[in-house]
């Protein structure tokens, strides 16, 4: 580059680059944009003198423009302006002739790159977008498959859900399927003497205590049947419904505080139990914990009774 060019390029580079910084929402400085600027414009006054006319080169050189430190700027109109306004040489000169043809190539390349770069943009915004809304849909899937099988005040499963589990429990040759039915002795005095807000206070800290009862094992279901009356379903290898029972009416008999005080309250449970490998009918075995339940509020409630007999066999909870 000759000594009489040098000091213009510099010269155009520097005001281009300041002008460019003084757009609204521009995240760049003149010291970094000028040096960049005046090797582009050097690098396309040598095409200007060049045989054949080289326009891939001053393509490339146009591109450059979206890249580091560009990356955050928009300046096409400034890039067409400076560019063609540029006084390449002495009129009539080969490349005063040849560079509005160079700047021109570079200037389009230039808005190619920034349309390339704003699909690429838009693409990508969309696919985001595409992405959130996936992801709210299956989220809004997941809460209305909850909302289906699960009940609204205790978010314990309900019917629906427990039949399903039960009949899933039931395929296993391997584990037997137990039910244990859960009757609050007296609820109805609940709501009555404290209001049913209190009473669905009582009913949320029970179903705390059984998700705490039943904890250590995540195969076991618990389900608000109905009311004031819960059912759980498990699949032990053996026949363990006494020791859950025993805990389950120990658990509810302690008062529930509640924004009323202290609540007293306390639990008839009954159970039944299919061994392994025999037919299960959960209507059938549902009855007989429901029987054997009735049977232990008859005697007193506070108290559990197992169905494992024809007669069930009624066990009261010291304390």
């Amino acid at each position: 580059m000759s000594a009489d060019i040098e000091p213009s390029v510099a010269q155009m580079a520097g005001a281009w680059a300041c002008a460019v910084c003084a757009e609204p929402g521009s995240h760049a400085s003149p010291q970094q944009l000028q040096p960049v600027l005046v090797e582009i414009i050097e690098r396309l006054l040598l095409l200007a003198r060049s045989e054949p006319f080289p326009v891939p080169e001053a393509r490339m050189l146009g591109a450059r423009l979206v890249e580091a430190p560009f990356e955050r700027t928009r300046m096409l109109a400034q890039a067409t302006r400076w560019l063609l306004g540029f006084p390449a040489g002495a009129t009539g000169s080969l490349v005063a002739t040849r560079w509005p043809l160079v700047a021109s190539q570079a200037i389009d390349s230039y808005a190619q790159a920034l349309q390339e770069r704003a699909l690429a943009q838009q693409k990508q915004d969309l696919s985001a977008a595409v992405s959130l809304r996936v992801q709210e849909i299956t989220a809004l899937q997941h809460r209305l498959r909850h909302e289906a099988t699960h009940d609204a005040l205790t978010d314990l499963a309900n019917r629906t859900l427990l039949q399903d589990k039960v009949r899933l429990m039931a395929a296993d040759p391997n584990r037997g399927v137990g039910l244990l039915v859960v009757d609050l002795d007296r609820f109805k005095q609940i709501n009555d003497s404290y209001g049913h807000a209190v009473g669905d206070e009582v009913l949320v800290e029970l179903a705390r205590r059984l998700r705490e009862i039943c904890l250590p094992d995540p195969d076991t279901v618990i389900c608000r049947y109905g009311g004031d009356e819960f059912v759980l379903a498990t699949n032990p290898y053996h026949d363990t419904l006494g020791d859950i029972a025993h805990r389950i009416v120990a658990a509810l008999r302690d008062p529930v505080w509640s924004t009323a005080g202290p609540v007293p309250v306390s639990a008839s449970v009954g159970t039944a139990y299919c061994p392994p490998g025999d037919s299960c009918d959960f209507t059938d075995l549902l009855r007989l914990a429901d029987h054997a339940m009735y049977s232990a509020k008859t005697a007193g409630g506070r108290r559990f009774a197992l169905a494992e007999t024809d007669k069930p066999e009624i066990k009261a909870v010291a304390g």
